[in-house]
């Protein structure tokens, strides 16, 4: 630990601030203790070090680090010559190999699955859409199909919203991200997070969801939802199952319908 680095490194790292008496705040400490840190004529306790570590959000060592070191890794966090679009593609890579990497634990989750959330229409209704989790090219996917019917319409014929999604796993949740082109000049965004059941026997995933409202610009709409998994065909669970249904419909399992009561909901 060198501490003649300390005044060069604290420096540089202070002026993301507006002023070092902002920084010093920031900190918790006064300008004129800060400034002795700066000059080399004073040296900070241990306590007060971690202070400084964390309100600067870097490790303790990059305080004292040697000037190339603390260059090269003081300029790879804040690199801002490098294109958003660049920093979004490495992170969607990162993304992508944890995908890879978590595919057996996320094999487990394969299969269809009936998706059931509050519709936008009435609080009194709960909308049912299939997906299926699938793996291919060591990748996990989901596919959704999104039934635009209400209680009563026929079983054919029905009309559909289809959406593609990224799935990973972190913390110990399930995440389905998902970006679908509506050919209609927007892009549908969403986003939902299940929690990982104890018992990989269990066939119902509760979470929410998070998306953005195509009929009310600039809203975020959070939602309560639940995953069963289900087996038979496919076309025969979409034609039965999916669609908008009251509360009461025989279409929502008890357990279900009991999670969107509107006094559970509240809760």
């Amino acid at each position: 630990m060198k501490s003649q680095n300390l005044p060069r490194n604290l420096r540089l790292l202070l002026g993301k601030y507006n002023s070092l008496a902002e920084g010093a705040h920031h900190i918790g400490i006064n300008r004129q203790q800060l400034n002795k840190y700066l000059n080399g004529s004073s040296f900070p306790s241990a306590h007060t070090l971690g202070r400084i570590a964390k309100a600067l959000d870097v490790e303790l060592d990059m305080l004292f680090a040697d000037p190339d070191k603390f260059d090269r890794v003081s300029s790879e966090m804040l690199d801002l010559s490098t294109p958003v679009e660049v920093q979004m593609n490495a992170t969607y890579k990162l993304a992508m190999e944890r995908n890879v990497r978590e595919r057996q634990t996320l094999a487990t989750y394969c299969g269809d699955y009936l998706f059931y959330h509050r519709t936008a229409m009435s609080d009194h209704n709960v909308h049912i859409s299939l997906i299926r989790i699938y793996q291919e090219n060591q990748k996990t996917f989901a596919k959704s199909l999104m039934a635009l019917r209400q209680n009563g319409q026929p079983r054919t014929g029905i009309r559909t919203y289809k959406h593609g999604s990224l799935v990973f796993q972190n913390s110990g949740c399930l995440h389905i991200l998902r970006m679908s082109d509506l050919n209609i000049g927007d892009t549908d965004l969403g986003l939902a997070i299940l929690t990982l059941p104890r018992l990989k026997s269990e066939k119902y995933l509760f979470g929410h969801t998070l998306t953005t409202s195509l009929s009310k610009p600039g809203t975020i709409v959070p939602s309560q939802v639940v995953f069963q998994k289900v087996t038979g065909n496919i076309l025969e669970l979409y034609r039965e199952h999916c669609g908008a249904w009251p509360l009461e419909s025989p279409h929502l399992p008890p357990c279900v319908r009991e999670h969107f009561s509107p006094q559970t909901y509240a809760a």
